[in-house]
């Protein structure tokens, strides 16, 4: 157990925009808090941080030495490691970590996020957020009217090309040998002045950062300043089946507009949840769970002081 002797009010796993969102409002509502994290943020690499009002464009590890800065003033515990088991017990939730560690709190609130899905193709990890990118909302602007390539060949790029369009006239898709675009599909992209290339990808030219264009297997390139992917992403649900936590056929933990989860005292924010990957909705999600997380806790002391009256 740890060297706390009394439970904590609420043990948070994650320590991103919706963990440290959440365990500010809980310590402001003078909860004890803990949070476990392991500092591997899905955007750590990310050469800024976009549509967060007055964080345009920082880098996610100064956003999050800002947002752990701001904690600090307040009675929270950080422990920096990796919450690798979760179980319910009778007076609350037993989290133990890589180091054998273990947590008890009262409410377990999950921010374990997601990991993307990073296409295994030379200079496709090398250059991940710099110039391979996932999300047109997030990165898309700084490409603007430069040659972009989106590289799907697990899911149809279809609705990403489109998309990217109307962020350059030079867009070309890459389906690495996949063949799954329907005639209307080839038709609309064809009419967008969309590129399509089925033949396989050989690699990503590049000189340290910066990317030169997308090489095939017969040797022909194609100039191209940024790459998306439409390439899928892994749910960190671990903590969440352990819990039996309903989940989408994606993997996706099922709240309420609450933040609830199907068991009593468990609650998912961020990337995990069902909702968009941004990081200003994640931090509101945390708002959210944390708000309930502390009126639940208030409704529970409060049946019980009355319990106590009653003796």
């Amino acid at each position: 157990m740890s060297a706390r002797t009394k439970p904590w009010d609420v043990i948070i796993v994650g320590g991103g925009p919706a963990g440290i969102s959440a365990a500010t409002v809980l310590t402001r509502s003078r909860r004890s808090v803990v949070i476990i994290d392991e500092g591997n943020q899905r955007n750590l690499r990310s050469h800024g941080l976009h549509n967060f009002i007055t964080r345009d464009g920082i880098l996610p590890p100064d956003f999050l030495r800002l947002a752990t800065e701001e904690l600090s003033h307040y009675p929270v515990n950080f422990v920096r490691s990796y919450a690798k088991k979760a179980a319910k017990i009778d007076d609350g939730f037993l989290v133990t970590d890589s180091s054998g560690e273990n947590f008890l709190a009262k409410k377990l609130l999950l921010c374990t996020g997601v990991t993307d899905t990073i296409p295994d193709v030379p200079g496709m990890r090398e250059l991940w957020g710099c110039a391979v990118f996932h999300c047109p909302f997030c990165d898309g602007y700084e490409c603007k009217d430069e040659p972009i390539g989106l590289y799907a060949q697990k899911k149809n790029g279809y609705g990403m090309a489109i998309a990217l369009k109307h962020l350059s006239k030079k867009v070309t898709l890459f389906t690495d040998g996949a063949f799954y675009l329907k005639p209307f599909q080839k038709k609309a992209l064809e009419d967008q002045g969309i590129n399509v290339v089925t033949r396989r990808v050989a690699r990503l030219l590049y000189d340290h950062t910066t990317l030169h264009g997308v090489e095939l297997t017969n040797g022909a390139q194609f100039k191209c300043a940024a790459v998306f992917t439409h390439h899928g992403l892994r749910v960190n649900r671990i903590l969440v089946d352990q819990l039996g936590c309903l989940c989408t056929k994606k993997g996706e933990a099922i709240t309420n507009r609450h933040q609830q989860t199907n068991v009593p005292g468990v609650y998912v924010a961020g990337d995990a949840s069902i909702d968009m990957h941004f990081a200003v909705v994640a931090a509101a999600e945390g708002v959210k769970a944390a708000v309930t997380v502390h009126n639940d806790l208030l409704q529970e002391e409060n049946r019980e002081a009355l319990k106590l009256k009653d003796k």
